[in-house]
């Protein structure tokens, strides 16, 4: 699972019907401390955003299989998400995944979405799961 958190593969297909991001061609294959990109965010694959959202990566540790990106842009500008992956046996993990958001009198909204965006994305993660085992 760790190695699959690092690919920028993942991140398509775990958030594809949900979210999709122009320029994704562009992304890293695997993501690296360090690895800042551009793009257009596009929800649900039909509605782009007008703004460049960007994500950097600002700590990419292997040893506590952690990542931590700050992101942000246009109505929203802190989106920081930091995703944990521990083990709970050897064939079993527990993958987390932590956001801060900060966009002014639309956070409540915005938090309304991050949290039906990550619910998405752990369906999509666990049906993952299944195949990587």
């Amino acid at each position: 699972a760790w190695d699959a958190v690092k690919k920028s593969a993942t991140l398509l297909h775990v958030a594809r019907g949900f979210l999709g991001f122009a320029g994704a061609r562009g992304f890293p294959e695997e993501w690296r401390e360090g690895d800042a990109v551009r793009t257009r965010l596009v929800f649900f694959h039909l509605l782009p955003a007008w703004w460049t959202h960007q994500l950097r990566v600002v700590r990419l540790d292997d040893q506590n299989r952690e990542i931590y990106t700050n992101e942000g842009g246009g109505l929203i500008p802190v989106w920081n998400h930091r995703i944990t992956i521990a083990a709970v046996s050897e064939a079993s993990c527990r993958y987390t995944d932590e956001i801060e958001i900060r966009a002014g009198f639309l956070t409540p909204l915005v938090w309304l979405y991050a949290h039906i965006f990550y619910r998405y994305r752990q369906m999509r993660w666990r049906r993952l799961a299944r195949s990587l085992t």
